[in-house]
């Protein structure tokens, strides 16, 4: 009974602690607050919530060192912490890992919050600006809405619980490869379908949100995706991976239309700079693929496109 009653003062004492860990937050706590506006240095990129969407990215903080929000189709909770006169750190924790509708912020609204490094709180809202000198802008919601029922995370970031994997169903199976007489060596040919090969990405572009950039020849390696003769796919993108199931009329062939549907994934914040979060929200976006001289080009369905050797 003692170890009991010792165990509930400290877990007193930490939620006290976080509570008080920085200047006064009394104007940050308490309110639904709506993203209205997201930009980033390093990847550079620039996006505006739509006004009708805006009530689907929301954070509330707690007065107990703890947050809970909504990132679009997915409900996330975490905590935080406040110091000096407007510092503060964000460490989000539990998240559903819904797959949201294309041209969904959700991935980098939560790596924002991740990144966050002051707030202020002016006549137009609350303004978080990030570590790398990016910014997230929000304005308290009009009327008080209810927090999804997220539980609050600890401070150790949990796994997230990745939706089912698909069933994979491609649409045609592709053809058995040829067999090669016994003790010829067979020559070198170069890849005209998506099966076969490791694909790296070297270069991105997004219309929504705005980007386009180079992946450094160092980088490359961290950013891959393959294509398998079941009809299932596998990729990196950097500290994470991901699988799914594709589909296209014949996977051999040197061009086609393309749909990903993303299954299990592992949700880790990457090191500053990192294109995971902008890779993963393009590989949801999907739309066509042609190869030409051994090159990749996969089309999005906002025309943006991703470049991979």
């Amino acid at each position: 009974m003692r170890k009991l009653t010792l165990l509930a003062l400290a877990i007193g004492a930490a939620a006290i602690l976080a509570a008080c860990g920085g200047g006064n937050s009394d104007a940050l706590t308490g309110k639904t607050w709506q993203l209205t506006a997201i930009t980033e240095k390093v990847p550079a990129f620039q996006g505006v919530i739509p006004p009708a969407d805006q009530d689907k990215y929301q954070v509330i903080f707690n007065t107990d060192g703890t947050f809970t929000g909504t990132a679009d189709c997915n409900q996330i909770a975490g905590t935080y912490k406040t110091s000096g006169s407007n510092k503060i750190t964000i460490t989000p924790g539990i998240s559903t890992m819904a797959l949201c509708p294309d041209g969904s912020f959700d991935t980098l609204f939560v790596h924002g919050l991740g990144q966050a490094s002051t707030w202020a709180i002016g006549a137009d809202g609350l303004t978080i600006t990030l570590a790398n000198e990016g910014t997230m802008t929000f304005v308290e919601a009009k009327a008080a809405t209810a927090a999804p029922a997220a539980s609050a995370a600890s401070t150790a970031k949990p796994t997230a619980a990745p939706t089912a994997k698909p069933t994979a169903a491609p649409t045609a199976k592709p053809t058995a490869a040829p067999t090669t007489a016994p003790g010829a060596t067979p020559a070198p040919s170069p890849v005209t379908g998506l099966i076969g090969k490791a694909w790296q990405l070297t270069a991105i572009t997004e219309k929504v949100p705005a980007f386009q950039g180079v992946i450094p020849d160092a980088q490359q390696a961290n950013y891959t995706i393959e294509f398998k003769t079941d009809g299932t796919f596998s990729a990196k993108a950097d500290c994470n991976t991901l699988s799914g199931t594709f589909t296209t009329a014949d996977p051999t062939t040197a061009s086609g239309d393309l749909t990903l549907v993303l299954g299990p994934a592992t949700l880790a914040a990457c090191a500053d700079g990192s294109y995971s979060d902008l890779y993963i929200v393009a590989l949801s976006n999907t739309a066509s693929y042609a190869i030409a001289n051994s090159q990749l080009t996969i089309t999005l369905k906002d025309q943006g496109t991703l470049t991979y050797k």
